[in-house]
């Protein structure tokens, strides 16, 4: 017994060794992240234009911090802010733009300048297609186009039209077709409310009874980074599978940034009340068939842990939401979560890198071209 004990407490010794020196080296370019934005030059008016970005700009932005040039750049500085804080390839995405999505041509010139943009550094990026979601039929064109002859690994799409459109409509079925053809994910991203619902005071959504009760950026914010945005994406989520859109296309891959966009927290709830009288595959069963969620933007172990204990250790990516999340608050949560306990090493190393390696195929479609 006591020899018994004895090798146990030094196999406990040794294992506290390991996870102390595992803790502690964390200086390779091992990092995959997948929500991380840009704005294209054919898109750059219709951006600034946006008054809930430009008050999003304003309030993302740090004093003597530039965000647009940050947000335009696939070069130099993403790559310099990349490598300080371990990333070894980001899969860049043009930033939600809700007034162009019914101007396909202009897109399309927005997916060919990202490719151009990343052609040369394929090994440290990749892309996500934008696409034209008010014609269903042209974006699953397009994303096929992007998928085939731009090489991009999937696609990230606002979460709805400017009309507050979601896409479980009947006329979407093609567009949900054509991304299990291709074998590819989608990202649901959140995207800007209409201007009215934080600007008009008493009236909006989002906006202050009266002027004097909050601030616009206030307003902005309740609509898009603090609220808004997530329970969008969420009901969004919710509604494609209230309308049989999974029952539909059991193998469709849909991402969930913000580490679930609330899903995770309500999806107990949201089972009973959805599936409790359905033939259908339950909620709880979709969501672990059919969903990956990034920790994008969300640099805190509180979430995480519910996450950990509802989905699979598989489906969790790591991601920064560039420029507007910070890659050394996300570096630092990475870290921080080495040393909780809540994960093992190889659980960690799957979502630092080795699950987006899995969904979006990296490896075989690893690229010969590299700029440090």
């Amino acid at each position: 017994m006591a020899r018994l004990f004895f090798y146990r407490s030094l196999l406990l010794a040794s294992l506290l060794l390991g996870e102390q020196t595992w803790a502690s080296s964390n200086d390779d370019l091992m990092f995959i992240t997948i929500e991380e934005h840009w704005v294209s030059p054919a898109l750059t008016q219709s951006f600034e234009a946006n008054p809930a970005a430009q008050l999003n700009h304003i309030n993302n932005t740090a004093p003597g911090d530039d965000f647009l040039p940050r947000i335009l750049d696939v070069g130099p500085l993403r790559l310099a802010n990349m490598t300080a804080n371990n990333i070894r390839k980001q899969v860049v995405s043009h930033v939600s733009d809700p007034a162009v999505l019914d101007q396909p041509n202009l897109i399309k010139q927005a997916n060919d300048q990202l490719a151009a943009a990343i052609a040369n550094n394929t090994d440290r990026f990749a892309g996500f297609a934008f696409l034209p979601m008010v014609f269903p039929e042209l974006a699953a064109a397009e994303l096929e186009r992007c998928v085939k002859k731009l090489g991009f690994v999937g696609a990230l799409i606002d979460t709805h039209l400017n009309n507050h459109t979601f896409y479980d409509g009947a006329a979407y079925r093609p567009f949900w077709a054509k991304a299990v053809e291709l074998d590819v994910p989608i990202y649901l991203h959140p995207t800007f409310p209409r201007p009215e619902e934080f600007l008009n005071a008493g009236a909006g959504i989002y906006a202050p009874a009266s002027p004097s009760d909050f601030s616009l950026e206030t307003a902005s914010h309740l609509g898009t980074t603090a609220w808004g945005w997530h329970q969008d994406v969420g009901l969004h989520f919710l509604r494609l599978y209230a309308a049989g859109v999974f029952e539909e296309f059991p193998t469709l891959k849909i991402v969930l940034g913000h580490m679930g966009e609330m899903v995770p927290f309500m999806l107990e709830r949201a089972n009973v009340f959805l599936s409790g009288n359905s033939s259908r595959l339950s909620l709880i069963d979709t969501y672990a068939r059919n969903v990956w969620i990034t920790t994008a933007g969300f640099f805190s172990l509180n979430p995480l842990g519910t996450v950990l204990r509802n989905t699979k250790i598989d489906r969790i990516l790591y991601s920064v939401d560039y420029p507007y999340g910070n890659s050394v608050s996300g570096k630092m949560f990475m870290n921080n979560l080495k040393e909780s306990g809540l994960v093992s090493e190889a659980e960690w190393e799957m979502i630092a890198y080795k699950n987006a390696e899995a969904l979006l195929k990296l490896k075989k479609r690893m690229g010969t071209k590299s700029q440090s």
